[in-house]
């Protein structure tokens, strides 16, 4: 057993602490936060800030980040906060971040209540970034949710909607369009765009296989491409509000992409799991061409 001396609190004086706490934060990704019920007052740390995207040295109440959050999560948040607040439940919840884009960040939001030896409640917390746990277990759910879908479909347009969908409201890629090869007429044809992508930018073209734009060169090349800034695309196209985009393969049948009305809004991560979903997809395609043509035998 240690010594009286091996106790934090006389190892370490308030500077030094605030200085270990924030090495710690730095070192982990997660930031912590305070909150005296008696008085409302509240304190952010700076990696709280950061994981909220916001300026650090800035001032803000409980209520001001929770406005970041999606509707539904905002909420539920402040529901929970005031229940903690009440009846002294802890509580742990993840919620989507919202930012200028269409994509969104997740974060968890951890609350211990605690009270003091003189009876004074405190609210002290947790915030991390979660992004990247939720694309993995976004990425398992494509798996599962649109392999399962696709074995049942006999059409390449069923195929189309299943990759849409699942980009919307799997990956969050709201702004996706699939297009599918015209073998005839040497187009890719756009079969399924999400009215969020029409919404902002407008009916989606078809394409030349030939041409020089990003889908048409995907497909061709079989390797996809991310742009992180429309306006360095070198083609003719209009985007109307996507600012930038990603390409990917359906194998030999076509290419899904989407966009978003920000600049360098996606990552690595993003086109991979939008790749896994267009090998799924190509997968189906080419299952049911075998299929169409053991029936014409």
């Amino acid at each position: 057993m240690g010594s009286p001396r091996d106790r934090p609190s006389e190892l370490l004086n308030t500077e030094q602490y605030l200085e270990l706490l924030s090495s710690f934060q730095r070192l982990t990704g997660v930031g912590v936060w305070s909150y005296r019920v008696a008085t409302e007052e509240t304190w952010w740390s700076r990696q709280a800030k950061r994981v909220h995207g916001v300026d650090p040295d800035q001032q803000l109440s409980f209520a001001d980040l929770v406005a970041q959050y999606t509707d539904s999560d905002e909420e539920e948040v402040l529901r929970l906060f005031t229940e903690a607040a009440s009846n002294t439940e802890p509580f742990t919840v993840d919620v989507a971040l919202t930012g200028a884009g269409t994509t969104e960040r997740s974060i968890q939001i951890h609350c211990e209540p605690r009270e003091t030896a003189g009876g004074e409640l405190w609210l002290y917390g947790t915030v991390q970034d979660i992004t990247d746990v939720k694309r993995r277990e976004q990425r398992i759910e494509v798996l599962r949710k649109t392999s399962q879908e696709l074995r049942s479909v006999s059409s390449r347009k069923d195929v189309a909607e299943i990759l849409a969908d699942a980009a919307k409201n799997i990956l969050g890629l709201v702004n996706t369009t699939v297009r599918l090869v015209d073998t005839d007429a040497d187009l890719l044809r756009t079969v399924v765009a999400t009215e969020e992508c029409v919404a902002r930018a407008g009916d989606r073209p078809d394409y030349s296989v030939d041409e020089e734009t990003p889908a048409a060169r995907t497909f061709r090349t079989g390797d996809p491409e991310l742009h992180a800034d429309h306006e360095l695309t070198a083609d003719d196209h209009s985007r109307g509000d996507l600012q930038s985009g990603l390409y990917v393969p359906i194998g030999e049948h076509g290419v899904l992409s989407a966009g978003d009305v920000v600049v360098d809004a996606f990552a690595e991560h993003d086109l991979e799991a939008a790749g896994l979903l267009g090998q799924l997809g190509a997968e189906a395609i080419t299952r049911i061409g075998w299929v169409r043509r053991s029936r014409a035998v």
